[in-house]
Parts: C-alpha cells; sequence; structure tokens
C-alpha cells in the first residue's frame, strides 16, 4: 500500500481540498477516499469518467479547470489564487475496489474558465 503524498489540489479559492497519493488515489485531508486517477483521467468508485489531470490542472470533461496542484504548469487555465495552508493529514482510510472504468472520450478545447464542480464535489455526481 503506497500511501505517500504526491500533490495536493487546490480549490478556486486556493483552499487545500484533495491529497494526491503515489498509487493514483484521491482522498480527502480527513482520510477519506473520492476517487483515483488512471492514464491521466479521473474517475470515482462508480467508475465514471469525470475529467482529467494535465500538468498539475484538474478539469472536467468539458475541460474546465476544478482545481489546481502545487505546480501546475498548463497555460490554458484561469486566475489560479494563492494556496492556503494545508491542514494536518488525517489517516487514510482503506480504498475501496476500483471498479470497470467508463469509456474515455476524447478531450475538448482547455477552457480559460473556472467549473461549477470543485474538487470533492465533481466525484460525488
Amino acid at each position: 500500500m503506497n500511501e505517500q503524498e504526491i500533490d495536493v489540489i487546490y480549490n478556486r479559492y486556493g483552499a487545500p481540498t484533495l491529497r494526491l497519493l503515489a498509487n493514483g488515489r484521491l482522498v480527502t485531508f480527513s482520510g477519506k477516499s473520492v476517487g483515483f486517477i488512471y492514464g491521466g483521467n479521473l474517475f470515482n468508485y462508480k467508475g465514471q469518467y469525470l475529467g482529467y489531470f494535465e500538468n498539475g490542472v484538474m478539469r472536467d470533461r468539458n475541460s474546465r479547470c476544478v482545481g489546481f496542484g502545487e505546480n501546475p504548469t498548463d497555460g490554458n487555465t484561469p486566475f489560479f489564487p494563492y494556496k492556503q495552508y494545508k491542514p494536518y493529514a488525517g489517516y487514510v482510510q482503506y480504498e475501496p475496489y476500483r471498479p470497470y472504468m467508463q469509456y474515455v472520450p476524447y478531450k475538448p478545447y482547455k477552457s480559460f474558465s473556472w467549473s461549477e464542480q470543485d474538487p470533492i464535489s465533481l466525484f460525488f455526481q
């Protein structure tokens, strides 16, 4: 079990919301798994395709920005706010079973706008 944190995902206000672990899991700071990244694509634990994570930027299925990592390098983004302090990371719970994943559609052109979703609500559609 590899629970090493490799990135933190911030929302549109600069608040840290998710931790990205080395095995692709996305967990809240309280330790709950909300989804995972496979091949750069975002999935929830129902197997639904939700968007993608590329160059440190999390995007929804319409390529609107949902959140950003510690060092985003993508140029087609909205303005990123200052990052707030990270809270203490809680105990990471066991990961749910990873289901069969939905077909991944072609990516639309990247948008300069923010999504209506935030990094956590994206996984609970």
